[in-house]
């Protein structure tokens, strides 16, 4: 995760119901994964104090991009 996160964004990219995305964002902000910052509309989500290192590590490495659609021979 890098950045941030808004409810209507998790929603929509993984298929889910307005209640659904709710209740996943609400737990994962009680068990500090997840950190609200905001409210209401404007409201979304950093990672938070049990959020797990590696996956941040990982996130924060920039990566180099290759062109699918290149001939490679």
């Amino acid at each position: 995760m890098a950045g941030r996160v808004r409810r209507s964004r998790y929603e929509s990219a993984e298929g889910l119901s307005l209640q659904q995305a709710q209740r996943d964002l609400r737990d994962l902000v009680i068990a500090q994964i997840l950190t609200p910052v905001g409210r209401t509309r404007a409201r979304y989500y950093t990672a938070g104090d049990r959020f797990p290192q590696t996956a941040l590590d990982i996130s924060a490495t920039p990566m180099t991009l290759t062109d699918p659609y290149t001939p490679t021979g």
